[in-house]
């Protein structure tokens, strides 16, 4: 009967740790970040977590599965935080292009 509580209970504090560390981090990296940037680390998580699926799947080695568990689950993870966070606004200027502007607070 006690087994089942301190899971759920040390569950909701796990939980609630990594929800405050995303907190943390939005509002330490939100609008410094420029978008190209922000861009490139996006495509980095999304192609581990594409080559963490693919070492999963493949029949062929265990080692694949060990660590493409592992990419997945920290690409996961990276992407669920890195969602949160918003590149710096992108100023336009009709004679040169796009210009990157990074605020400070």
């Amino acid at each position: 009967m006690l087994q089942p509580v301190i899971f759920m209970v040390g569950f909701l504090i796990i939980l609630g740790l990594f929800i405050r560390s995303i907190m943390a981090l939005s509002n330490r990296l939100s609008d410094k970040i420029a978008q190209t940037t922000f861009d490139q680390v996006e495509r980095v998580i999304i192609a581990g977590i594409v080559l963490g699926v693919i070492g999963m799947f493949q029949p062929w080695i265990f080692l694949g599965y060990k660590y493409g568990f592992m990419l997945l689950l920290f690409s996961t993870l990276a992407f669920i935080v890195w969602s949160h966070i918003t590149p710096a606004a992108t100023r336009y200027n009709e004679e040169v292009g796009p210009e990157t502007t990074i605020t400070q607070h």
